[in-house]
């Protein structure tokens, strides 16, 4: 149906529903050679205050920094990569993943065709805090946690629980036929991609079937709700701002 126009994605002025058919690749300037496939930025039409992109890198593809300073999480979805840092390196494969802190200098050099999962967002400083450090870790050996007391539905953090962090990834991994508790509405907003299984998403008065490869952008106080489906386990990559006043995401504040 795709010669038809017929797609799953779907923007609204709440949410967004990105499905792979619809996906357009491009460059940046820091990623050299890779094709970059933006799924979320603060543009016309969607009102995020972050960007979250795939990097597809061919096999000897290097990446430097963010030019302007932003913080960086990436989450390698296949391949493998050497990042260098502080005149050391150290290899991530599938499932690893790294943050820098805003301004840290770092190159991502791909030593085998390589996609990341990435999300980039300007530093919020929290009064008396210091700035957060480089964090490594593998969502597959973290633990996790039955979230609400469901050992249905996994929660995995990925970044400590720390006010330094103004914001937080981790995956929901659903047992078949496991949803979320209850709708939630919330100041924060989220990114989402999708990694494995498939089901649906409510978001507002919709309901929307997902699969592995979709990305969803929730902004402030859209209703959403997910339950999974099929015979295998679901799980999502999840970005949220936090531990900061809502007030500060005014930018200059109130006059």
């Amino acid at each position: 149906m795709k010669h038809l126009g017929h797609t799953r994605s779907n923007l609204q002025q709440s949410h967004a529903v990105i499905t792979p058919e619809t996906f357009v690749r491009t460059a940046l300037a820091e990623w050299p050679g890779s094709a970059i496939i933006l799924h979320i930025a603060p543009v016309i039409g969607l009102r995020a205050r972050f960007v979250q992109f795939t990097a597809e890198m061919p096999q000897g593809a290097q990446a430097s920094a963010s030019a302007h300073g932003y913080q960086r999480f990436a989450f390698v979805l296949e391949g493998e990569l050497e990042v260098g840092l502080e005149g050391q390196t150290r290899t991530l494969g599938p499932s690893d993943y790294v943050f820098f802190p805003a301004g840290t200098a770092h190159t991502l050099k791909a030593t085998h065709p390589t996609r990341l999962a990435i999300f980039e967002k300007p530093y919020e400083a929290a009064a008396g805090q210091d700035a957060p450090e480089v964090v490594w870790g593998n969502e597959r050996e973290n633990p996790g946690y039955a979230f609400e007391g469901d050992d249905h539905l996994m929660a995995r953090k990925l970044l400590p629980d720390d006010p330094r962090f103004d914001f937080m990834m981790s995956t929901m991994s659903f047992a078949p036929g496991a949803s979320l508790p209850y709708s939630e509405i919330h100041y924060m907003e989220h990114g989402l991609l999708m990694l494995e299984g498939e089901g649906l998403y409510k978001l507002q008065d919709t309901y929307y079937p997902v699969g592995t490869g979709d990305v969803i952008w929730m902004g402030a106080y859209c209703p959403q709700w997910y339950g999974a489906l099929g015979r295998s386990w679901s799980k999502y990559l999840l970005y949220k701002d936090m531990n900061r006043h809502p007030l500060a995401m005014l930018g200059a504040g109130l006059k």
